[in-house]
């Protein structure tokens, strides 16, 4: 993995940023991201639905890993949050990020999961949803075996909840990531 797909540029981080990273487990790759930037304060909500990986024990772990690795004290603030199949019960409206990483092919109801995280997103904030893309409609990921996306079925599956297609940040391989924003529904006069 190079520096700049470490770095998490793809994700346009900015001082101040509240991020919800949906699928998290302990952090891992949200600790690599705030280690790259330790100029911005960036606080991350880690959530997960597998109590085992997220969970304040194993977000201690995982500081303790990188602090001993870089040799200084990780800046970031890093918050694990347990939530459920349908709910990532995190706050309504709070979020100027939200990821998804390698994870929204692993939803039982990516809908309803996506119904509630544009209710936690600000109306200005994006989400950001990295995933394996394949070109074959039907094919399963390598790993979990579960049903990949391919361009057009993920952009169709998050429009449908909400969300306006803005760009892809990045497409290195199978992995892209995808950006959306709130649709905001205005009346005309």
């Amino acid at each position: 993995m190079s520096r700049e797909q470490l770095s998490g540029n793809k994700y346009q981080f900015q001082d101040g940023d509240i991020i919800a990273s949906i699928g998290a487990s302990s952090g891992v790759w949200e600790m690599a991201f705030a280690s790259q930037f330790p100029h911005l304060n960036l606080t991350f909500y880690l959530e997960d639905i597998d109590p085992n990986n997220c969970n304040i024990e194993e977000v201690d772990y995982g500081l303790k890993y990188y602090e001993k690795l870089l040799g200084k004290p990780l800046v970031g603030t890093f918050i694990p949050v347990l939530g459920t199949e349908t709910t990532t019960n995190l706050p309504k409206k709070y979020f100027n990020k939200i990821l998804i990483i390698n994870s929204l092919h692993e939803f039982s109801e990516p809908e309803t999961m996506l119904k509630d995280i544009h209710q936690i997103l600000k109306k200005d904030g994006l989400l950001f949803i990295e995933e394996p893309i394949t070109q074959v409609s039907g094919t399963l990921h390598e790993g979990c075996q579960k049903r990949l996306f391919t361009e057009t079925e993920l952009i169709n599956l998050v429009e449908k909840q909400g969300f306006i297609f803005q760009k892809i940040a990045s497409q290195e391989g199978k992995n892209w990531v995808f950006v959306f924003e709130i649709r905001i529904a205005f009346v005309a006069l």
